[in-house]
């Protein structure tokens, strides 16, 4: 999907030991799932992280929302919208 970066999967953890990995890294953006929950979730791991100093990029995951969230359930779902849109042809 263009990403050029590590992308850690971090899901069943608690949220002071992900923020705690996470902030090895000084920019970090979170991909939770876009539901009530997903979004608390985010909410609370970018405090975290905002603590340690890491910049959290939340523009990303707003413009991801926008586009993704009528047609994906779960953010692991994703990569085959983004392989559907890259399959149009116009």
């Amino acid at each position: 999907m263009g990403v050029e970066t590590e992308i850690i999967r971090l899901s069943r953890l608690p949220l002071a030991e992900i923020a705690l990995i996470a902030s090895h890294y000084h920019n970090v953006m979170i991909l939770t799932d876009f539901d009530r929950k997903g979004e608390e979730l985010a909410k609370k791991l970018t405090r975290y992280l905002e603590g340690y100093k890491c910049k959290v990029d939340t523009e990303t995951r707003k413009e991801l929302k926008k586009i993704a969230k009528k047609d994906i359930k779960g953010i692991e779902d994703l990569y085959s919208l983004y392989t559907r849109v890259r399959n149009l042809r116009f």
